[in-house]
């Protein structure tokens, strides 16, 4: 008779507690509740809730991961500066930006981002500010080439890509960022739009998402390679304001919509296409923002004016579950 040692080369652990992190197929005998268990594959994705921010927002910009987020700028009547990090659980005041502003991209990590673009408030004048980040305080940097509003971006601080938004009309520029300089690059979007979403890194990024102004929202997605935007696959559903999170190959786009109707959909994508994850956010809302990885996601703020803040656990992620013989 074939035996579990037989066919793994080795026999059930008995442990006192769970083993972390699992590796699919693992089987363990947990001794303290008497309970054989096994790590098996979550099937979707899923929402939970986090720490709420201090002030809520909508058009603010994000940065980092899951577990170390960065929130700023955004719009709570007027325009704010306001900065709060996040550690997995909670999130605390920080360092204000020197500009405040809504409609910003944002790029980076909690220690070391990048804020640029946005609208001023009250004047409602496109900005091209940008400040750097350094983990305590905000410093003014290079501007922006184009100054525009709703724009998109991602990458990292020394190394970060910054496109699409509204500048006197709907804006296909396209501009990298060394850490203080941006140069506009040749290539443009394919598909002017604004209020996109965007992940990945400034040589393989993927933008999907936002207005065709003046228009509709679009389902459109693009690829960079670091060169030029290719038109892939389209989103299941189109929106606007939308977040995004992860790289090229393993994107997630989730909330959105037209006003007034967000929504709270999530979409996973593989590289070739979009894929609707069966869980949305619990609370739907639109210009919001996110951060992480596909597998790891956070979202936080948006309309209808809020402060939630909800973590995706990806699919493919194994979990505990007791063996039980019926």
């Amino acid at each position: 008779m074939t035996t579990y040692k037989g066919i793994n080369g080795f026999a059930v652990q008995s442990v006192a507690t769970d083993p972390s992190p699992l590796d699919e197929g693992q089987v363990w005998y947990n001794n303290a509740t008497y309970a054989f268990k096994l790590a098996a594959l979550t099937t979707a994705g899923t929402w939970a809730s986090g720490g709420t921010m201090g002030t809520a927002r909508y058009t603010l910009a994000g940065a980092g991961t899951q577990t170390a987020a960065l929130g700023f700028g955004g719009y709570i009547g007027p325009a704010t500066a306001v900065t709060e990090s996040y550690n997995g659980t909670s999130w605390s005041p920080v360092s204000s930006l020197n500009t405040a502003r809504r409609g910003l991209m944002g790029a980076g990590t909690q220690t070391s981002a990048v804020a640029g673009g946005g609208e001023l408030f009250p004047s409602g004048a496109n900005s091209n500010s940008t400040e750097n980040w350094n983990g305590s305080s905000w410093t003014a940097s290079g501007n922006l080439n184009t100054a525009r509003r709703l724009l998109s971006g991602c990458g990292l601080q020394t190394a970060a890509l910054g496109f699409g938004g509204y500048a006197t009309a709907t804006s296909a520029a396209t501009e990298l960022y060394n850490g203080s300089t941006w140069t506009t690059s040749p290539a443009t979007l394919n598909t002017s739009r604004y209020n996109l979403a965007a992940a990945g890194s400034q040589t393989a990024a993927l933008t999907f998402g936002g207005v065709i102004g003046p228009g509709p929202s679009t389902a459109v997605t693009e690829s960079w390679n670091g060169t030029s935007w290719t038109s892939v696959n389209s989103l299941n559903t189109a929106r606007e304001g939308l977040a995004g999170a992860g790289i090229q190959t393993a994107a997630l786009a989730f909330g959105g919509g037209g006003a007034p109707n967000p929504t709270g959909a999530t979409e996973l994508w593989n590289g070739t296409s979009w894929t609707t994850n069966p869980n949305s956010l619990a609370t739907a809302r639109r210009v919001l923002a996110g951060a992480g990885t596909q597998a790891a996601a956070i979202g936080f703020g948006g309309s209808p004016l809020t402060g939630a803040t909800e973590e995706f656990t990806g699919p493919g992620v194994a979990e505990t579950k007791t063996v039980t013989v019926t």
